[in-house]
């Protein structure tokens, strides 16, 4: 039989335990039980709006104020799509030779930056782009153009798509049309990127000079798409104008042969300077 002493004793053990989670809550008290410190997770990539969304300043001469296009989207697809395709346009406009996948490339790029403070400026008749912005900058300027090379996060990645290949492949292409791209850090923290393809002849000399050649108009279409890419094969130039490779292939030999366009290895072809200056008197 249990004594008044056990009794008493077993009553002082329970007054005394700590109690269970639902004992705690059925009371309205809190549990003693440890909760894991909430992970600081980075802010969500978002379009900038308003008075920090990213700005084209296009200068039509050097002396007179520049042209400022702001550029808002309701997301990052579509801000990384219209802030290349505008400044494309505005480069075009201005009779610029910049191929829209270095454009694109390194618009998709400012995903680094956040897209904090960009400002696209287009000079010397669409011939330069400057693109600065005020984000953590790029510390390791030439390891930055090693292919594979990337300091993107887990969220940036799902917009990206080559990672690691933005900027190699972007110097590349404006090789082939001897361009330069060049990375500079930016006053106040951040980066600018210069893309610079060689001044443009004047327009007279342009038609004086350009090569005497009647190509047909998928031939024509050929060398636009050579000089928006920058460079490519006999598959992306079927892929793109929706014709055979037979045919992609044997238009290329032959705009190759006029001496248009040139060899650069792995079935690869670019224009040469025949080929600007033809296309500058047809288009």
């Amino acid at each position: 039989m249990e004594s008044f002493l056990d009794r008493l004793l077993a009553e002082s053990r329970a007054a005394t335990r700590p109690p269970d989670d639902n004992v705690a809550a059925a009371r309205g008290g809190s549990s003693t039980a440890a909760v894991p410190a909430a992970v600081d997770e980075p802010p969500p990539l978002t379009a900038p709006q308003g008075p920090g969304a990213p700005r084209i300043a296009v200068y039509d001469t050097l002396t007179s104020p520049p042209r400022i296009i702001a550029v808002e989207e309701k997301d990052l697809p579509a801000l990384i799509a219209s802030l290349a395709e505008k400044t494309y346009n505005s480069c075009r406009e201005q009779g610029g030779q910049i191929p829209f996948t270095v454009i694109q490339e390194l618009i998709e790029n400012l995903l680094h930056a956040s897209f904090c403070d960009v400002v696209v400026t287009v000079l010397d008749n669409g011939q330069t782009i400057r693109i600065s912005d005020h984000g953590p900058g790029i510390e390791e300027k030439e390891r930055a153009f090693l292919p594979g090379f990337t300091t993107a996060t887990s969220a940036q990645r799902r917009f990206i798509r080559g990672v690691g290949s933005g900027l190699p492949i972007a110097r590349e292409a404006l090789q082939f049309l001897r361009g330069v791209l060049t990375v500079e850090d930016n006053l106040g923290g951040g980066a600018v990127v210069t893309i610079k393809l060689p001044s443009r002849p004047r327009e007279e000399e342009a038609h004086r000079e350009a090569p005497s050649v009647k190509l047909t108009t998928r031939q024509t279409k050929v060398l636009v798409l050579l000089m928006e890419l920058g460079s490519a094969g006999p598959k992306a130039v079927a892929r793109e104008l929706g014709i055979s490779p037979a045919t992609a292939f044997r238009d290329l030999n032959l705009l190759e042969q006029k001496g248009l366009i040139h060899s650069l290895g792995d079935g690869k072809r670019g224009l040469r300077e025949e080929g600007l200056r033809l296309l500058d008197s047809i288009v």
